[in-house]
């Protein structure tokens, strides 16, 4: 997997993939993580003004491992409850989803559904550790961003999919290469650019899966926090995954010593974590 793209690469990419534009409300909604003074009630107006987001909000922010078991009726609730940057974070996704998904076969859905549930267990995992990037979860529900689009455009990308849930980290980008010419790695970078991300998050997009992605040094392929963004999200997937009866995680054993170093957990503490997690999620 090459570590950049170039300017060809990029244009001949982007000449068979539609990605849409990036969506104002966007703009909005980071504009108010940094710059409202009073973020509370233009957070609900602005979340209140779509219905559909909305709607929306309220069955993310009643999932068990978000709600926990608080009934949360309308969106100010969900904002004091869960806070301004969750529900902002929460609010991207959901935006993000409804502006990538053209269509909806059930594949889409069901991804789609999980990248949410990734993205919480990410704001969870990242409240526990010290100096988490404000990205870290938005990140943990754009890195895949590039599954929703060759599901809508690439023939049997579906079944390609799930052969990559039953590989390895340095498998899943190889398989898709073998049977489409392209990654969803590659496509999520694409798709960062286009939407005018920062840098850093894009770069961690394209190099996710890279064996050499959380090293540092004056060779490192992120600054720390794209560092951050990864190591924070490749746990949390490692603990939703596992909450899943019979769900494995075949990439974990590769991955687990590097990932829980840079975030300063050890495996016994992490691993005591995860099962209180699986408790919450499962309604215990």
């Amino acid at each position: 997997m090459p570590h950049e793209l170039n300017e060809e690469q990029r244009e001949k990419l982007l000449e068979n993939l539609v990605i849409p534009p990036r969506p104002e409300i966007l703009d909005r909604l980071q504009a108010l993580r940094h710059d409202s003074e009073s973020p509370l009630q233009e957070l609900s107006e602005l979340v209140g003004s779509d219905p559909a987001l909305g709607i929306a909000m309220l069955k993310a922010a009643n999932s068990p491992a978000l709600g926990q078991g608080r009934k949360i009726q309308s969106i100010a609730q969900a904002i004091n409850l869960l806070g301004v940057n969750n529900v902002i974070n929460l609010a991207s996704g959901l935006v993000l989803r409804s502006r990538l998904t053209q269509e909806t076969p059930q594949a889409l859905e069901v991804f789609w559904d999980k990248a949410m549930q990734l993205a919480t267990v990410s704001g969870l995992l990242s409240e526990r550790l010290a100096h988490v990037p404000d990205q870290c979860q938005s990140f943990a529900l754009f890195h895949g961003c590039g599954i929703a689009i060759l599901l809508m455009r690439q023939a049997g990308y579906a079944r390609t999919l799930q052969l990559m849930e039953l590989a390895d980290d340095e498998r899943i980008c190889k398989v898709q290469q073998q049977l489409h010419g392209t990654d969803h790695t590659v496509v999520g970078y694409l798709v960062a650019k286009v939407w005018h991300m920062p840098e850093n998050f894009a770069r961690a997009i394209l190099l996710q899966y890279d064996p050499q992605i959380l090293d540092t040094g004056p060779d490192a392929l992120l600054d720390h926090e794209g560092r951050m963004m990864v190591a924070v999200t490749r746990a949390a997937q490692h603990a939703w995954r596992t909450s899943l009866p019979g769900h494995e995680d075949p990439g974990w054993p590769q991955r687990r010593a590097a990932v829980l170093a840079y975030l300063g957990l050890d495996l016994v503490e992490f691993e005591d974590w995860c099962d209180h997690l699986h408790q919450q999620m499962a309604g215990n």
